[in-house]
């Protein structure tokens, strides 16, 4: 009798392990692999994350350019040659005038006999311009065989620059697109290496002094030229500026009747002591940084300003 009843507790003890929920004891849940919504490819492929398009912001451009994106015109010109290629749709062509002699570049617009052309387009930050005393102005393009010359009366009821070299588009600057070839990227949306970013600061009337800098091409970023020229005078209603950059800065060999690609705009910020790009008024109102099929057209005429 006593050698049987060690068997006892044994089969207690299997007995509790069925019934009970301890690690092991149950078996496991079986995995159930999800079911693709579309592809394998597209459930397993990386999320790729989207580039953020700028708005029309001076941003300087990506040092990486990106494949050229090429707009398909409606109507494509059976043979598109330099001469049916020599215009954008956008705005008013601006008429630069031939300099027989230089003008002086110290912020008198005597030399001009007008400044017919208008920046008043708003293309970034509407919410924050109040209207043309904000931000506005008129301009004029000349040339000779050296130099690209522009005049601006920029209208601004506060001026607000506190930035140098790259990030003077964080306040009251001016800014130039300029496609050096137009007819041979005439559908291409999208910057290469001829299209040009020029900004032109004011600077702040004191201790920040007046300077440019060249965002396009990447390859060139820094200085326009040591031989570009800025100077700037304080008015009642803003400032008016004049400035003299070489063709050579551009790769740029001027001709009479030569058409290029052109935008000229003014960037505004009226935040006292910050760098903030608030909003900005352009000569072309279809204009974007990024797009050169948006911009307008310079032509260079012969006729001689005096």
């Amino acid at each position: 009798m006593h050698r049987r009843l060690w068997f006892l507790p044994l089969i207690a003890l299997v007995a509790a392990s069925a019934s009970c929920d301890i690690p092991g004891a149950a078996p496991p849940t079986a995995f159930v692999f999800p079911t693709p919504n579309e592809t394998l490819t597209a459930v397993f492929a990386p999320t790729a994350t989207p580039l953020i398009a700028p708005t029309s912001t001076p941003t300087p451009p990506p040092l990486a350019t990106a494949e050229a994106t090429i707009v398909t015109p409606a109507i494509v010109p059976p043979t598109a040659t330099a001469g049916t290629l020599s215009s954008r749709p956008n705005g008013v062509v601006v008429e630069a005038g031939r300099f027989s002699t230089a003008p002086a570049i110290d912020g008198n617009l005597s030399d001009w006999p007008s400044l017919p052309y208008k920046v008043d387009r708003i293309v970034y930050g509407a919410a924050n311009w109040s209207g043309p005393s904000d931000a506005s102005g008129t301009f004029a393009v000349g040339w000779d065989e050296a130099n690209l010359y522009l005049a601006a009366r920029v209208v601004d009821d506060l001026h607000v620059q506190t930035s140098t070299g790259t990030n003077i588009w964080r306040g009251d600057e001016i800014e130039l697109q300029i496609d050096t070839n137009l007819a041979s990227d005439f559908y291409t949306a999208s910057l290469s290496a001829d299209d040009y970013q020029i900004g032109l600061s004011p600077g702040d009337f004191a201790s920040n002094p007046s300077t440019d800098y060249l965002w396009y091409p990447s390859t060139k970023a820094g200085r326009t030229s040591p031989a570009t020229v800025i100077a700037r005078v304080k008015t009642a209603s803003g400032y008016d500026l004049e400035a003299r950059i070489p063709w050579s800065a551009m790769g740029v060999t001027p001709s009479e009747s030569a058409r290029y690609g052109f935008a000229l705009s003014f960037s505004d910020n009226d935040l006292a002591g910050k760098a903030v790009q608030q909003s900005m008024v352009s000569s072309v109102g279809t204009r974007k940084l990024l797009n050169p099929t948006t911009w307008g057209t310079l032509a260079l005429l012969g006729t001689v300003v005096k």
